[in-house]
């Protein structure tokens, strides 16, 4: 039992990292996009990615983000189409780089997450 149990946890864990790093990523995407009005490239996305969690280094880790990485602009573009407050530069910046951490209460964030834990989860972006 407690086996079962750590390993959902771990699991858990896992889904939530991926998450998290899909959150970012499309949220860098639509900020990138707010303030420019073009999309990253997916070279760009990965090595934002890759310097982002330069940690780790194994092949299967490398393939996990690469592949993380592919959903993100799918995700942004659909976010950017529905919600035009993702679009607002000052507001993603204040929710994502104006404060030592990111204001995970904030709407635009919740908005992101949401999409990307929907996206992970169904296993589609």
């Amino acid at each position: 039992m407690d086996s079962r149990h750590s390993a959902r946890k771990a699991s858990d864990s896992e889904v939530d990292g991926q998450v998290t790093l899909l959150t970012l990523l499309v949220a860098l995407h639509l900020l990138v996009f707010a303030e420019a009005r073009i999309w990253l490239s997916p070279a760009q996305a990965v090595d934002a990615m890759r310097r982002w969690c330069l940690a780790d280094v194994t092949v299967l880790d490398l393939l996990r983000r690469v592949t993380i990485s592919s959903r993100a602009l799918p995700i942004a573009i659909r976010l950017a189409e529905s919600h035009g407050c993702l679009l607002d530069p000052d507001g993603m910046h204040a929710v994502f780089d104006s404060r030592p951490s990111i204001d995970a209460d904030s709407v635009q964030y919740r908005l992101i997450r949401r999409a990307c834990e929907a996206a992970l989860l169904s296993g589609g972006s």
